[in-house]
């Protein structure tokens, strides 16, 4: 958790830090790393908000250029992650995804929204 001592700056280098982790667990499919790094993260942001950067623009910038770097790798290696689960939850339960229940549904037993414009 982010010390009441630490700087903004320390601060946003642990929340680089942090993204960068998530970004490796990610490719390592290591779902006990992205659980644990989850908390880190809402506490970081949370500590990040509440505080206003007094250092300088020029200290500050290539921090959020990397965390902008790391967080765009997360989403896209989150995109690609969520494009094999589908298709490996299909191929390992013959289910085609979950139903609103949060349960395996199958094709069949999905419901069609009927709507018109």
């Amino acid at each position: 958790m982010a010390e009441a001592t630490e700087s903004y700056v320390e601060t946003a280098e642990r929340l680089c830090d942090t993204l960068e982790r998530i970004g490796d667990a990610l490719v390592a499919v290591d779902s006990a790393t992205l659980l644990q790094t989850e908390d880190t993260l809402g506490r970081l942001l949370a500590v990040l908000t509440s505080q206003s950067a007094t250092e300088s623009r020029a200290t500050v910038e290539p921090l959020v250029r990397r965390a902008r770097t790391a967080l765009l790798r997360c989403r896209t290696l989150g995109a690609s992650f969520d494009s094999v689960a589908r298709v490996r939850l299909s191929l390992c339960t013959g289910s085609d995804g979950y139903g609103p229940t949060g349960a395996y549904a199958s094709a069949g037993n999905q419901r069609t929204l009927k709507a018109t414009a």
